[in-house]
């Protein structure tokens, strides 16, 4: 916390804080009963991850997950494996944080880096117009959607 917030909240009257803690707890309740029983978190193994990727790119369905511990939830595009090695999802992330500062758009997202994966019940119709089935980050496509339609 920055010294101006600490020395905020040290002068708050004690009944203030505890509202904000009662607040606060309350918020936590209520975002556990939001979950959907349709949101399944996938176990971390890459064996686990790489099923669910492929299969939300073959049932169009969206994914959430943490990246480099930041929320993010995406339109699975393509997965494989990279130049590298790595195993690679290129997806259109829709919502969440990032570096640049661009929560949307397509990005590359090691699965490695990925955590609290999970395949929600929400889906999409189809391919992002720039998406590139034949990836150039990857040496190995294992799923990829089709090119979209022109319209």
């Amino acid at each position: 916390m920055k010294a101006e917030m600490r020395q905020a909240l040290a002068r708050e009257p004690y009944e203030q804080k505890i509202r904000k803690v009662e607040q606060l707890v309350r918020l936590a309740k209520e975002f556990s009963r939001q979950r959907t029983s349709s949101t399944r978190e996938i176990n971390d193994t890459t064996g686990a991850k790489e099923k669910a990727i492929i299969s939300a790119i073959r049932n169009r369905n969206v994914l959430e997950f943490l990246y480099n511990g930041k929320p993010r939830i995406v339109e699975p595009q393509t997965y494989g494996i990279s130049i590298a090695g790595h195993p690679l999802l290129r997806g259109y992330q829709r919502a969440g944080e990032n570096s640049s500062g661009q929560t949307k758009g397509l990005r590359l997202f090691e699965t490695a880096k990925m955590s609290r994966l999970k395949r929600t019940s929400e889906r999409f119709t189809k391919a992002r117009p720039e998406h590139n089935p034949n990836d150039s980050a990857l040496k190995e496509v294992r799923a990829t959607l089709p090119l979209p339609e022109p319209t």
